[in-house]
């Protein structure tokens, strides 16, 4: 998955074959559809790098622990994270991967995060089911240097069994190329079992 920051959209990224047999990434936007179950368990944070043509730099470890030195300049402050998307907007391949250093979708995940942390005591072994709520404009910056962002707003509706997610996260740097790439507390949410089984 991707977050596109200036345009406040989220896209499931799909390899697909194209007209002349070749792979390609083809995008596709499942902004108004996002539901995921979100393995906030295993997030993984620290520092990253995208570099067009090559596959992402993640020097990355659990939340927690101590944040390795920056290997470089180029390298920002990151967050990756695995998500089990719903049917009607997980294709074929629920479960994803979201990478990202947009400060943006780095603060609309803390403000989730942290909803997470004051609630996971009472759903213990869940996980959270969170959508998208919406996304609210983020200014920043003067004359040259100005920018306009959207950050996301999550709100956790449910909490379900961690299932085919696994258990632990997937390597820090796999040899498979990874995706490129003020919050309101939500309301509280509802019992673990009236997540409908047909949604994932």
């Amino acid at each position: 998955m991707k977050y596109d920051a200036r345009a406040g959209r989220f896209f499931r990224m799909d390899r697909v074959q194209d007209n002349t047999g070749n792979f390609v990434t083809e995008d596709v936007d499942i902004t108004h559809s996002l539901k995921a179950i979100v393995d906030f368990k295993n997030l993984m944070v620290g520092w990253m790098h995208f570099a067009t043509g090559t596959a992402p730099d993640f020097k990355l470890v659990p939340y927690g622990n101590d944040i390795p030195d920056r290997p470089s300049d180029k390298h920002k402050n990151g967050v990756r994270i695995m998500m089990k998307l719903s049917k009607d907007c997980g294709g074929d391949k629920p479960i994803r991967e979201l990478a990202g250093t947009s400060k943006a979708l780095i603060s609309g995940l803390e403000a989730l995060f942290v909803q997470y942390l004051a609630e996971k005591d009472g759903y213990p072994g869940k996980l959270p089911v969170v959508v998208l709520e919406k996304t609210t404009l983020v200014k920043s910056g003067s004359g040259d240097k100005a920018s306009t962002n959207y950050q996301p707003v999550f709100k956790i509706i449910a909490w379900a069994e961690r299932g085919d997610l696994g258990s632990v996260a997937p390597p820090l740097n796999p040899d498979s190329n990874p995706p490129a790439a003020g919050s309101t507390l939500a309301e509280a949410p509802v019992a673990a079992e009236m997540v409908d089984a047909d949604d994932f």
